[in-house]
């Protein structure tokens, strides 16, 4: 078996507002907005369906949320002295047939950048993957804004593609013995380390493991 490095490429893209309406997310941006929109984070991504934390400055509609074809599911999380964050499990719409299996050739998504009448989001793969991910879009009826695409330097800044919450998971769940042999830990314990629960800690640890061992190398027979 032979062992190669991986050649990496970033991509930065703005999605706006109405791309994102177009992709099938229904009223839930305007609703986000109206709410007073603050910060993002993706705790599960398939290109089609999505686990989104989101943090607003005042309690969503929620008899309208029930109401959004493009949401399965939502939890209120957490009430802070000033912002409510939810959890929403949500599908894009209108992506094509196979979005899901593309989507799995990238390193992975960061998370997004909230923006005016936007966001702002990461692509880190191959130039292939990249390419492919943006194909499905423009199927989808979206163009996104292309800020930036460059080479993606992942043998030297590996934990780079992670997000913030991935490496507080993981530095915690190393911390407390959970990668020590024989395991020290369980997940549940991260979990009540964190004050997450232990669903959301389990797909923070394989999130952070999969960016890690796909940037760093893949293995062809």
């Amino acid at each position: 078996m032979e062992i190669r490095y991986q050649s990496m490429r970033e991509a930065i893209i703005k999605l706006s507002d109405e791309e994102l309406e177009a992709i099938g997310y229904g009223g839930l941006v305007s609703l986000c907005r109206e709410a007073g929109l603050k910060e993002v984070e993706l705790l599960e991504d398939d290109g089609v369906r999505s686990v989104p934390q989101i943090e607003v400055e005042t309690r969503l509609d929620e008899t309208q949320l029930n109401e959004l074809d493009c949401v399965d599911h939502w939890e209120l999380v957490d009430e802070r002295e000033n912002s409510y964050l939810y959890v929403i499990e949500v599908k894009a719409l209108e992506m094509p047939e196979g979005a899901e299996v593309d989507h799995d050739d990238l390193v992975g998504m960061c998370d997004p950048e909230v923006v005016d009448r936007g966001l702002l989001l990461s692509l880190v793969g191959s130039q292939e993957a990249i390419r492919t991910v943006l194909r499905n879009q423009q199927q989808a009826g979206v163009i996104p804004e292309l800020h930036r695409l460059s080479d993606y330097d992942g043998g030297k800044r590996t934990l780079e593609t992670l997000t913030d919450r991935q490496l507080e998971v993981l530095q915690t769940a190393y911390e407390i013995g959970f990668y020590d042999v024989p395991r020290e830990a369980t997940v549940a314990d991260v979990a009540d380390e964190i004050g997450l629960d232990g669903g959301t800690v389990s797909e923070h640890l394989q999130r952070a493991e999969r960016n890690i061992l796909s940037q760093q190398l893949t293995a062809k027979e």
